[in-house]
Order: C-alpha cells, then structure tokens, then sequence
C-alpha cells in the first residue's frame, strides 16, 4: 500500500469519525432536552402525593394538542374539532404556558412536535387511553 492510499484511508476513518461524533452530539442535545422537558411534565411527588406543582391541563386541551400533533396543522385540528383556529391556538399556548415548554415548532408549512412535545403528547395519549379504560370498567360494574 503507498502512502498516499493509506493517507486516503486514515482521512476517511478521521472524516467517519468526526461524523460519528457530530451525530452523537446532536443525539445528547435532543435527549438532554427531552430529560428536561419530562422533568417539567412529572412536577410532582409521588411519594407523597403533592401534586402542587403538576401542571392543570383539561381533557379538552390534551385531544386538542394530539389533534394538531396527527393533522401536523393547527387549522386542520381545529376544522377537525369544529373550533376557530384562534381557540384551538389559545388552548395550546394554556397547555405550553402551564407545562413550560413548547409543543410545536410552528413553520408555515405546519406544526411539527419538538422533542419536549412528543413527550407530553405521549403521556396524554396515555392518560386518555387509560381514562376510557376507567370508563369501560365502570360500565362492566354497573
């Protein structure tokens, strides 16, 4: 092998791995932030219970918020919803202003969910999943 391939090859490992580093980089800021805004959604105790500082966030608001994350639109949700997108707007800025943190990136294309979002569109997809298990339950019972 001449030196001049072998320097070839030694550029492209360094170049694979710089990359390699690059994407780890940008891996560790999305999870960093993702940690961060799961902190801010989980404010509360439950040890003990306190609840003070869990964000007060309605049924409502959470099928509103998942509706923008499916329709990746907030006017397409709120048609969807049969609501003024000024209202449906309203309420994602409530549930944004009470959890921290936004839940979209809004571009003129469209809303797209920020990695904090999808995180608390996850667990209010959880929380409604589990309320109408609640539901259907009750109904069995009575």
């Amino acid at each position: 092998m001449t030196n001049e391939a072998a320097g070839r090859i030694f550029s492209g490992v360094i170049n694979s791995a710089l990359e390699a580093v690059r994407a780890a980089s940008v891996a560790t800021q999305k999870a960093e932030k993702q940690i961060e805004a799961f902190a801010t959604f989980a404010m509360f105790d439950p040890t003990t219970g306190d609840e003070s500082g869990a964000p007060n966030v309605t049924v409502k608001e959470m099928k509103t918020a998942l509706a923008v994350a499916k329709t990746s639109s907030f006017t397409e949700a709120a048609k969807g919803l049969g609501m003024s997108q000024p209202g449906l707007s309203r309420q994602i800025q409530r549930v944004e202003k009470a959890y921290g943190i936004n839940l979209f990136y809004r571009r003129s294309a469209g809303a797209e969910v920020t990695p904090g979002g999808s995180l608390v569109l996850e667990a209010f997809s959880d929380a409604l999943n589990a309320l109408a298990r609640s539901f259907e339950a009750a109904t069995k019972l009575s």
